[in-house]
């Protein structure tokens, strides 16, 4: 609501209460509650009174119900930067707003803790990336693993310390992947990830170099029996305008890596811890689940060391309001990944 002239904020809903600010004429509050005399319950500012409705009218401006960070961003107490901060919010966090105040603070809701955070530094979609760092906005570390693990033990002895230990990992699997679980093991490998708090990712149907097709043959590898998904990570990472086609015209986003640990090419357990443990805040790790770094023994040390450096791996999937027990991820993965 706006004030249609100077308005008194008082401590009770009546004139006969104290005055806690005179609020000039078009000043911007936001509605707590209506007494039954008329008077509102608004914030203004840094302080939280009472005005007679008499003077407010209702404005046109619609508050959004969700927001982004766009840059690591305290949550406080209250609507200005001298309040205590109740905790700090990474880049592209997704937040719940309940209310604005006058001084463009919005009082938003991040992973169940409530508290005011600058206007100045939300917006209505997450902030930019770049193509390796694909939907992850925020400084914890992705785990991605591509291809096809080896065997059906494998993919579940790797999947199941990860949702045990509050990690996301990233699968991209082949469709010729998918369909050779299916027809072993009588499994979905997507759905038995996904149930793991896990995400999963398009890595095409065979495997094939998309930079030797057309934008139609390339959209037919991505499609058949590749994972139906928004997101795609291209087989060696190859892309060309044509690739590009493809991607584009299925409505399929492109994410690559930002280190690569070369397991494929070193097969060394410790060198590819080493090479993971590495990365830095925001990085997307490259690795596949027929090498030694898609196993319990090697998640948690390249969880460990990364810790030593003061650095979080995206965390298993608790759902929108990331909290809670680790439950399904969702076939489409959101523009900004809840890590």
């Amino acid at each position: 609501m706006v004030t249609l002239d100077e308005l008194n904020l008082r401590m009770g809903s009546g004139v006969s209460f104290g005055i806690l600010a005179t609020m000039p004429k078009g000043s911007v509050v936001s509605v707590l509650s209506r007494a039954s005399n008329g008077w509102y319950q608004v914030i203004y500012k840094s302080y939280t009174g009472w005005a007679s409705g008499t003077y407010l009218k209702a404005t046109t401006q619609t508050l959004p119900t969700q927001l982004y960070t766009q840059d690591e961003l305290n949550l406080r107490t209250g609507s200005n930067a001298t309040f205590p901060i109740v905790t700090e919010m990474p880049r592209g966090a997704r937040v719940d707003v309940s209310a604005r105040a006058s001084s463009g603070w919005y009082k938003v809701t991040y992973r169940g803790r409530t508290g005011w955070a600058s206007g100045s530094y939300l917006k209505k979609t997450p902030p930019s990336t770049s193509q390796g760092k694909g939907p992850n906005r925020g400084p914890r570390v992705v785990l991605t693993f591509d291809d096809c693990p080896r065997t059906l033990a494998a993919l579940d002895s790797a999947i199941g310390y990860a949702a045990s230990n509050d990690m996301g990992l990233v699968l991209a699997p082949t469709g010729d992947c998918l369909s050779s679980f299916r027809s072993r093991y009588g499994v979905d490998l997507a759905a038995r990830a996904r149930a793991k708090g896990q995400w999963v990712i398009n890595h095409s149907v065979t495997h094939r170099d998309l930079t030797t097709l057309t934008c139609a043959g390339a959209e037919r590898e991505l499609l058949g029996t590749g994972v139906r998904t928004n997101w795609g990570r291209p087989p060696y990472g190859a892309l060309d305008t044509a690739a590009r086609c493809a991607y584009s015209s299925i409505g399929m986003k492109i994410w690559t890596w930002t280190v690569d640990t070369r397991d494929w090419q070193v097969q060394n357990k410790a060198i590819i811890i080493s090479r993971a443990s590495a990365a830095r805040a925001g990085d997307t790790v490259l690795m596949h689940m027929q090498w030694q770094g898609f196993a319990p023994d090697s998640l948690r040390q390249i969880k460990s060391n990364l810790a030593a450096r003061g650095l979080g791996v995206c965390r298993a999937y608790r759902g929108t309001n990331e909290i809670g027990a680790v439950v399904t991820t969702p076939r489409m993965l959101p523009d900004s990944l809840p890590c």
